[in-house]
Order: C-alpha cells, then sequence, then structure tokens
C-alpha cells in the first residue's frame, strides 16, 4: 500500500527553516552563556590583580619609606663616626685631676713648688731632623702673626717640676718617690743647687696689739731643684 503525503512543499521547507532559526537562537544563546561567563571570570581576575597591584603600590612605598630611614640613618651614623674619630684623636686618655692627686700625695711639707709644667710631646720616631713625629693641629693666635703647634691624640706628657726643699735630703727623696709611683717614669733631676729664701714679715715683740711695726726675719737657707718625667701612660718598644 502506497502512502500518499498530502502536506505541501512549502510547509516542509517553512518547517525545516523554523528548525534551522531554533538551531541557531539556542547556539547564540550559548555563546551568550559562555561570554557573560568569560566576562565575570576576566572581571573577578581583574579585581584580583588591581587588588595586587594596590599591595604591591603599597609595599613599594613602604620600602621606599624604609630606604629613605635607611639613608637617613646611614648618613646620621657616618657622622657620628666621624665625629667619634675626631674624639678619639683628641682624647689624650689621661686624667690630669688623678696625676696631680698623686703629686700632692708624694710631695711632702718640706717641698713647695714654684712651677709645673705639663708639656705634651708626640709618640713614635723620630725624623731625620731629630723632630718627633705626631698629629699636631696649628692654633693661630691673635693678629696671625704667628702660629704654634698643639698635640693631639696618643700623646705623652713630660712634667717638670721646679721648687724649693728645706734641706738637700728631701730632692733624691722626691725623685725616689716620683719613681716609684705607678704614674710616672724617667724621672730625671735636671737642676739642684743651694739657695736663699726670705721669709715674709711679722710683727715684732710687744707691738702685737698696734700692728703697725714689723721685721723681717733673716734669709732661710734652701736647696732649689727641677725634676723632669714622664707619665707612664705609654710603653717604648725596642727596635729589633
Amino acid at each position: 500500500m502506497k502512502e500518499l503525503d498530502f502536506l505541501p512543499e512549502w510547509y516542509k521547507d517553512d518547517k525545516r527553516r523554523q528548525s534551522r532559526v531554533r538551531k541557531q537562537y539556542v547556539a547564540l544563546v550559548a555563546v551568550f552563556l559562555v561570554m557573560m561567563a568569560f566576562n565575570a571570570t576576566a572581571i573577578r581576575r581583574a579585581g584580583k590583580a588591581a587588588a595586587e597591584m594596590a599591595s604591591l603600590e603599597n609595599h613599594r612605598v613602604c620600602s621606599e619609606a624604609v630606604v629613605h630611614e635607611f639613608d637617613t640613618l646611614t648618613k646620621k651614623l657616618n657622622l657620628l663616626k666621624t665625629r667619634a674619630s675626631l674624639v678619639e684623636q683628641m682624647d689624650s686618655r689621661v686624667d690630669i685631676a688623678a696625676v696631680l692627686a698623686e703629686m700632692s700625695h708624694i710631695i711632702g711639707d718640706a717641698i713647695v713648688l714654684r712651677k709645673v709644667e705639663i708639656v705634651a710631646e708626640p709618640l713614635g720616631r723620630t725624623d731625620p731632623k731629630g723632630q718627633a713625629k705626631g698629629s699636631v693641629v696649628r692654633l693661630a693666635q691673635e693678629g696671625g702673626k704667628s702660629e704654634k703647634e698643639a698635640l693631639l691624640g696618643r700623646v705623652k706628657f713630660r712634667i717638670v717640676l721646679t721648687g724649693v726643699a728645706a734641706r738637700p735630703a728631701d730632692v733624691p727623696d722626691l725623685v725616689c718617690k716620683l719613681a716609684a709611683s705607678s704614674y710616672f717614669q724617667q724621672v730625671n733631676p735636671l737642676f739642684y743647687g743651694n739657695a736663699k729664701t726670705q721669709l715674709g714679715t711679722k710683727p715684732a715683740p710687744g707691738l702685737q696689739d698696734a700692728g703697725t711695726a714689723a721685721k723681717t726675719q733673716s734669709g732661710l737657707d734652701v736647696t732649689e731643684f727641677e725634676i723632669a718625667c714622664y707619665l707612664a701612660n705609654y710603653k717604648e718598644m725596642e727596635e729589633e
């Protein structure tokens, strides 16, 4: 038995066209959904990238601040090192008050000092002209006409004591006491000899209440001396 098809061809073509359009719509919707998903993913990734960039920018700003602070502290440290080096060069490391206290302890009542000189001399070898090498600073006097040298840093101190003693034996006794002290070394008497000193005046007997007359006592025989020594703040090493 043969089947008869009563549908016209235009109807069949219209159905086929609708099917194709439906498939195209489905494909477009699928592409749109894929694009929307890709767009959402891209936006999320872009947000994360922007957040990371902002975090990196904050880290960069903090790093620049730390580097600037480090440079500032480094400059201050170098300045302090320079000042410490200058102080190191200028510091003689000698307690003058302790030295004077030791001298007052050694010198007895029978000795009167007229002058005490403490002269700084440089440490080190001497040059061919006989002058000792050392760090010196030239200090200009008023008017700029002349200059004088001031020794700084690690120097040795030469002490010259000038005075009188009541007895001649007091001078070698003082030399021995200076040599035995841990503060002094290379003690040498430069000069000593007999001298006369004149005492002051006092009211004559019987006129003490009036206080208008005075008499001068006769001169007293003393021993004048001059002693040189060095502070024991250094040691000399012999060259081999």
